[in-house]
């Protein structure tokens, strides 16, 4: 068992799922993988540092980890204490609200759809990945799982206005010597 991840869960998730595991066809053909400026394109980032300089976007942030105890540790094994860690991560979709159909990363394949469409189809897309690898997949997770929050606010500050669509990704893994 790891003592910490190889990465911060953030960008953990984005690079053993998000990337690994996307499937267009979920996404009305955007895709994680596809190059900057090609149809396909969707950015993703782990801050909106620099959201906004293309649509659609997915941004994965920050993670609360709790594990369980007064001491904070699970168990203890021959080699010192261990935690069974919980976290959340969240995730949001943004798109200019460009008046009309136009989000499809495959217009050959795909009808267009309106800002609001792909927002929450990027956002099902999310939580179908977490299905597909709810057993953590190969990587250092345990599990995955995902829900929706609350409606997100839209960014009413922004022309055109950007739509927002969020979901929580919920992941454990073990933290041991």
């Amino acid at each position: 068992m790891p003592t910490r991840l190889p990465q911060k869960p953030a960008q953990a998730f984005i690079d053993q799922f998000l990337l690994q595991d996307w499937d267009p066809a979920g996404a009305v053909g955007y895709d994680t993988t596809a190059s900057p400026g090609a149809e396909a394109f969707v950015d993703l980032a782990t801050s909106v540092h620099k959201t906004g300089e293309s649509f659609p976007t997915l941004v994965v942030q920050g993670s609360t980890e709790t594990s369980g105890g007064a001491s904070t540790y699970d168990f203890v094994t021959t080699n010192g204490p261990g935690q069974m860690r919980d976290g959340q991560l969240l995730v949001t979709a943004r798109a200019e609200d460009q008046g009309g159909e136009n989000y499809t990363g495959d217009s050959s394949t795909y009808a267009a759809v309106d800002a609001e469409d792909i927002v929450a189809t990027l956002i099902d897309e999310v939580e179908d990945v977490c299905i597909r690898n709810a057993n953590g997949g190969s990587s250092e997770f345990n599990a995955l799982g995902s829900q929706p929050v609350a409606d997100a606010p839209n960014d009413y500050d922004e022309t055109p206005t950007v739509l927002i669509d969020q979901c929580t990704v919920s992941y454990s893994w073990d933290r041991a010597p």
